[in-house]
């Protein structure tokens, strides 16, 4: 009896082990999944808080010196004027890596609500990443460029 509950607790440790593993949560364990998840939110976060210039600094250097607009393409990512929305909480839906392991797309939903109305909303954004040098930066071209040719909520 005594082995068998030291087995039960074995793999109860075990799965714990690895679930924390792929979460990040081990220092020095993380996977490209659990960076993504954590920069994915970050990204959203400083949205949600309008720090515009920080977002901006997801994006790789050479595209921040050639669109010095990127903060104001942030601003405009929702379609709704920044200072009317509210983001309230923000959902990593799922992250998928190509066969190569350098490009990533997360899916990920917000819940928002616009100042001075009832309605809440919940749009989708797809975050395109690409892996360059080891770290993950946004892809202009597929994140910013196409949202801006998006329909208003």
């Amino acid at each position: 009896m005594k082995k068998l509950l030291f087995i039960v607790f074995l793999l109860g440790a075990a799965a714990g082990a690895a679930y924390l593993m792929s979460q990040g949560w081990i220092p020095g364990m993380q996977n490209d999944k659990s960076i993504l998840k954590k920069k994915s939110f970050r990204f959203l976060e400083c949205l949600k808080f309008k720090e515009f210039q920080e977002a901006a600094g997801f994006h790789m250097p050479e595209e921040l010196k050639a669109h010095s607009d990127i903060p104001k393409m942030l601003e405009n990512f929702f379609k709704i004027p920044h200072e009317n929305l509210d983001i309230q909480d923000i959902i990593i839906d799922f992250i998928e890596l190509d066969s190569t392991g350098y490009r990533a797309k997360v899916k990920t939903t917000s819940v928002t609500r616009i100042l001075n109305r009832t309605d809440i909303h919940r749009p989708e954004a797809m975050l395109y990443w690409k892996k360059v040098g080891g770290q993950w930066y946004l892809d202009l071209r597929t994140t910013l460029e196409r949202g801006a040719s998006m329909p208003s909520p």
